[in-house]
C-alpha cells in the first residue's frame, strides 16, 4: 500500500469519524432539550389538574397563570402581588391561593409554563433528522430576533427575578442549565475538532449572544434593515465563535 493509498484511508477514517460524532453529539443535544420540556411540562399544574380534578378547575388554574405572566412581564416580580393577579384573572384571592399559597410558587409555575411554551415553538423551527446542527442554532437565533419584540419583556424581567433572591437564582439557574447543554452539544457537532474546554467556552460565549441579542433587538428600534443587519452580524459572529465559516 502506498502512503497517498494510506493517507487517504486514514482521512476517510477520520471524516467518517468526525461525522459520527456530529451525530452522536446532535442527538444528545436534542434529547436534551426534549427531556428538558419534558421536565418543564411535568411541573406544570395543567395535565395534573386535568387528571384530579374538574375541567372548570383547569381553566381557572390556567387563567391564574395566564395572568401572572402579564402582570409579571409588565411590573417585574417586585411589583407583582396575588391581589393584581387575582384581580387580572377575575377571581378572589382566596381561591387563587387555594391553588398557589405564595408568590413564588406562582412566579415558578408560571415561569415553568411560560418556558416550555416558548421552547416548543422553537423546536418548531427546525427539522430535527433533515437540519445539520449549524442549521438548527442558526433557526434559533432567527426565531429570537423575529420574537424578539414580543418576547423581550419577560425575559427582561426573568433575569430580573433571577437577582432578586438566592431561590429565584437557582430557580433560573435550574430551568436554563439544559438549555445551555443543548447549546453545548449543537456547537460540538457543528465543530467536532473543539474539545470539551473549547466548546463549553464557544457554548457560553453563544448562550451570552443569544439572549443579549433577544433583548437587545427587543427593545430597539422598529427598523427592519437595521433589524436585517443586526440578525447577521450575529449570525456570523456565532460561525466565528464555534470556529466554522
Amino acid at each position: 500500500m502506498t502512503s497517498s493509498t494510506q493517507g487517504n484511508e486514514n482521512s476517510s477514517k477520520k471524516s467518517l469519524n468526525s461525522q459520527q460524532f456530529s451525530a452522536s453529539e446532535k442527538d444528545k443535544a436534542l434529547v436534551t432539550i426534549l427531556d428538558h420540556l419534558d421536565f418543564l411540562r411535568g411541573g406544570r399544574p395543567s395535565p395534573q389538574v386535568i387528571d384530579a380534578k374538574s375541567e372548570r378547575t383547569q381553566r381557572t388554574v390556567e387563567r391564574i397563570i395566564d395572568a401572572a405572566r402579564i402582570v409579571f412581564t409588565e411590573h417585574g416580580f417586585g411589583g407583582l402581588s396575588l391581589r393584581k393577579v387575582a384581580d387580572d384573572a377575575e377571581i378572589a384571592v382566596g381561591n387563587l391561593t387555594y391553588h398557589f399559597p405564595n408568590k413564588q410558587t406562582l412566579v415558578e409555575t408560571m415561569l415553568r409554563e411560560t418556558l416550555a411554551e416558548y421552547i416548543r415553538e422553537n423546536l418548531d423551527q427546525f427539522h430535527a433528522g433533515r437540519d445539520s446542527p449549524v442549521d438548527i442554532l442558526m433557526n434559533i437565533i432567527r426565531f429570537n430576533g423575529l420574537h424578539a419584540k414580543k418576547h423581550y419583556r419577560f425575559f427582561f424581567q426573568a433575569w430580573g427575578y433571577a437577582a432578586s433572591n438566592e431561590q429565584a437564582r437557582a430557580t433560573v439557574r435550574e430551568l436554563y442549565r439544559p438549555i445551555g447543554r443543548f447549546i453545548f452539544h449543537l456547537v460540538r457537532a457543528a465543530n467536532p475538532s473543539l474539545n470539551k474546554t473549547e466548546a463549553r467556552r464557544a457554548a457560553l460565549q453563544v448562550f451570552s449572544l443569544e439572549e443579549g441579542y433577544k433583548l437587545f433587538i427587543g427593545v430597539g428600534p422598529n427598523d427592519e434593515g437595521a433589524t436585517e443587519m443586526a440578525k447577521e452580524d450575529v449570525e456570523h459572529l456565532v460561525r466565528h465563535i464555534i470556529g466554522i465559516t
